[in-house]
């Protein structure tokens, strides 16, 4: 059996939808002949869910490393620490993780005798890691793999420091992609600007988008709820340009021409979301009692409220760079059988797989006239038992983390006259 050393900074016991890609490519690559080997930090992570260890069978070697961590401290430096870490370090707060441990992940490689490296990013210090391997020992295979984009990141160009970190960056990823062996994004529009940026990618490059795990769902109540109101759940982060704004301006229209009652309206926001964000929406909005937080949840769990749902809400929002990727959580979505309502853009990477598999409705995050009159349509049809969606299954098979996870062995594959190092 091959062996691939799985270097992923975020990896369980850390909750969060980050970790989710990598754990399931480690859950299911034994199956296609490929033993992962995992190098990941020492969890200091307030965000757990050790309701994810379960996916990861015993037998599989996790190396968890010193974590040099500057985000998660407590005491009188936490803050100057945390900006220095979030603001000031280069590429990010895990600089300090990548640099002190490179050692020792030679080492390890070297123990394990690995033929193939594989890192993921966030955070993109990972692929730091990945470059000095790939300098120490040229014969290595390193597949580099993009949960998001690095220097044309849309969250990243929303904030002028970081605007400026990335002109430095820039020079970081092109000595990253120029070394890699083969690069993967989770959309073909990411895809497509890693490629534009560097054309030497061009056939050695492809996508693998994100997806969902039929064992997640082995233990969840599927049965539809017949709620005396309409619930729409919100799963996942809210920071940045995803928020909930645009969707409470359509909301908002609808209530003032009286063609939705919010008394018969639940928003449940379920994950890492400060309740002074959510108390500051009800105030600024005049709907106290109608968002409601469940904080971060366990895995399945969380997925249990998905179907205790009427409706779920997907965000990105608006502005450049928006369309090229979609959340994590979307594939999830798209499994459970309950309408989608997502404003996104209508051109962009989380739109063409609602589309394509059928299941909700697109609105432009700009447009809230759209997006009232849609939650309109939408609460009509909920109040004549109407709610329904006919999804195309063939389409929403196609992303199984099984199916995806044998995209990559084939990726790690290629190399098979490798030399062992």
């Amino acid at each position: 059996m091959k062996k691939v050393l799985i270097i992923a900074n975020q990896f369980p016991p850390m909750g969060g939808a980050g970790v989710q890609r990598t754990t399931k490519f480690v859950k299911y690559l034994p199956m296609y002949g490929i033993e992962p080997i995992v190098v990941t930090k020492e969890h200091v992570d307030k965000l757990t869910d050790n309701s994810l260890l379960d996916d990861i069978n015993d037998k599989i070697k996790i190396y968890r490393l010193a974590p040099y961590d500057l985000v998660n401290k407590k005491g009188i430096l936490k803050l100057p620490l945390k900006f220095i870490g979030t603001r000031i370090m280069m590429p990010d707060s895990e600089c300090f993780w990548y640099y002190f441990n490179r050692k020792k992940v030679f080492e390890i490689i070297k123990k394990e005798k690995t033929e193939i490296i594989y890192t993921t990013s966030f955070p993109y210090s990972a692929h730091l890691l990945g470059l000095y391997i790939k300098k120490k020992l040229p014969k290595i295979h390193w597949v580099v793999d993009f949960r998001d984009e690095w220097t044309n990141n849309p969250y990243h160009l929303d904030n002028t420091v970081r605007k400026i970190k990335l002109m430095l960056e820039r020079k970081m990823e092109k000595n990253v992609t120029n070394n890699c062996d083969y690069l993967i994004t989770n959309t073909p529009f990411m895809l497509k600007n890693f490629v534009k940026d560097n054309p030497t990618l061009k056939g050695k490059s492809s996508y693998i988008p994100n997806g969902y795990d039929e064992d997640d769902f082995k233990t969840i109540n599927t049965q539809k709820q017949q709620n005396n109101k309409l619930i729409i759940t919100h799963t996942g982060s809210l920071y940045g340009r995803r928020n909930l704004t645009e969707f409470l301006d359509g909301l908002k229209i609808a209530v003032d021409s009286k063609k939705i009652d919010k008394s018969k309206i639940e928003i449940r926001i379920v994950g890492n979301v400060h309740q002074k964000v959510l108390d500051d929406y009800s105030r600024k909005y005049n709907i106290e009692g109608v968002i409601k937080s469940y904080g971060y949840l366990p895995h399945k769990e969380s997925i249990q409220e998905l179907y205790n749902s009427d409706i779920l809400l997907l965000l990105i929002g608006k502005g450049k760079g928006s369309e090229n990727f979609y959340t994590g959580k979307l594939f999830e979505y798209i499994f459970v059988n309950r309408p989608i309502l997502a404003i996104v853009p209508e051109k962009g990477a989380a739109a063409q797989v609602i589309k394509e598999t059928k299941t909700g409705f697109v609105v432009e995050p700009e447009n809230v006239h759209a997006i009232s009159k849609e939650l309109i349509n939408l609460y009509e049809k909920w109040l004549n038992k109407k709610l329904i969606i006919m999804p195309n299954n063939e389409k929403i098979e196609k992303y199984s983390r099984k199916t995806q996870t044998k995209e990559l062995s084939k990726i790690l594959k290629i190399n098979n006259d490798s030399e062992e190092v």
